[in-house]
């Protein structure tokens, strides 16, 4: 039997060691340069910049004239005239839209640009949330994989202890059994964690434009920062901020001046031009004679069908009580995210603290007791093995509370819409 145990003991490190290095990592991983890296570099923030970009370049076309039309004719057979034929004709015309339209199309297009502006920045916002939830996750798996090779290391130590015990008939087999089944399972542990954390780089390589195979080195200890400030703070700060909520409050300013547009398409537009004819010469001694002629010329169009333009502003008023109405719900919803966040980063503060505070010490202080009392033959193996992985459980549940209190703050500034106090204390290595 003793033989038996130091070759399952040997399998165990010999798994260790086939898994083990997938949880070794490159240098320690700057989150303010992850951040920038992603606005520079993501595509969707570079298509909502280039979105942008277009719309703002578009003012300057609505604002505009429309092209001048130059025409030509040639007579087939020419037109005779006292002052002798007519050989062709070259025009030019210019449309005019009446007064007061294209001011409103270049409003209704410069609030456009800006809700496209708007737009660019929440993706901004999105990306710097969406990259830090993988570096808080990041942060998880990496003290996850810390502890899970430290209470490995403490299992390994007692399993000796009680193989020891057992080769000296002062414990069961039994004992040095459990201890190998907990090891193994410590090791499925770690492999896990290497396959998520994988997982976790193949996203931010995703999220930064990388190559999927740029290693991404491991999380700096971090300590959560005290969040203070007052929810009064963040609704004002919300409502002023939230690109979104001033998206659709842009929405709304341009669809009043669609509707106006709308109003002003039953007054005629103008076209002036002027055609200038070629004329040959005549038959008669005329001074006259062979005389080239112009005319000047003004045409206005007709908005003859009225019940096509009252349907198009019947349109665009309803465009804008779904822009108020959208603009509404927005703001509803945005009170309610940041209230309900709110108050979550206030539980998670409170449970970091009872982590740190209490059941840490609790556990460890539980755990030293059962080892000693289990190396002195005062407790059984069963009692030892329970402190063992409330230990492991507890401070695992600790750093998952910091991640869950970090991901949270960082989805609160996303909602908000600008910058919050800062959520961590970057401590520059690991514990």
């Amino acid at each position: 039997m003793n033989k038996y145990i130091k070759i399952s003991v040997l399998l165990i490190n010999v798994l260790g060691v086939l898994i083990l290095p997938r949880c070794v990592f490159a240098q320690p991983a700057s989150l303010e340069d992850l951040l920038k890296e992603a606005i520079d570099h993501n595509p969707r923030v570079q298509a909502a910049y280039q979105q942008w970009q277009a719309a703002e370049h578009k003012v300057a076309i609505v604002k505009s004239l429309p092209d001048p039309m130059a025409s030509y004719g040639y007579f087939g057979e020419s037109v005779e005239t006292r002052v002798g034929p007519q050989k062709q004709k070259f025009g030019l015309s210019q449309k005019v839209p009446f007064p007061g339209k294209l001011g409103l199309q270049a409003k209704a297009q410069t609030k456009r640009a800006e809700m496209m502006k708007e737009k660019y920045e929440a993706a901004k916002q999105d990306i710097i949330k969406n990259v830090k939830f993988v570096y808080y996750d990041l942060f998880w798996v990496d003290k996850a994989v810390q502890i899970t090779k430290e209470e490995k290391a403490i299992l390994e130590n007692l399993e000796q202890v009680a193989r020891k015990k057992y080769e000296i008939d002062l414990a069961a087999q039994q004992d040095a059994l459990k201890a190998q089944v907990e090891l193994t399972k410590l090791t499925n542990k770690l492999y896990l964690l290497g396959q998520n954390r994988e997982s976790l780089a193949a996203k931010m390589n995703s999220l930064l434009n990388r190559d999927k195979d740029t290693p991404i080195g491991t999380v700096s200890d971090v300590d959560p920062a005290l969040f203070n400030t007052p929810l009064e703070d963040l609704l004002k700060t919300a409502k002023a901020s939230r690109q979104e909520l001033k998206a659709s409050r842009l929405a709304v300013e341009k669809a009043k001046y669609e509707t106006s547009l709308a109003r002003m398409d039953s007054l005629p537009d103008f076209t002036v031009g002027m055609d200038y004819i070629d004329t040959g010469s005549g038959t008669t001694t005329r001074s006259d004679d062979g005389k080239d002629a112009w005319m000047a010329m003004v045409s206005v169009n007709l908005p003859f069908w009225f019940n096509k333009k009252v349907s198009e502003v019947k349109e665009k008023k309803a465009e804008l009580a779904a822009a108020n109405s959208s603009a509404v719900d927005m703001e509803n919803e945005v009170v309610y995210e940041v209230k309900d966040l709110y108050f979550k980063i206030m539980t998670y503060q409170d449970t970091i603290s009872l982590y740190k505070n209490a059941l840490i010490p609790q556990s460890d202080q539980a755990f030293d007791a059962a080892r000693l009392g289990y190396e002195s033959g005062k407790v059984d193996f069963l009692n030892w093995l329970d402190a063992e992985r409330n230990t492991l459980q507890t401070r695992l549940a600790y750093y998952q509370s910091i991640t869950d209190y970090l991901k949270s703050v960082a989805y609160l500034q996303r909602v908000v819409g600008h910058d919050l106090p800062a959520a961590v204390e970057d401590k520059g290595g690991r514990q």
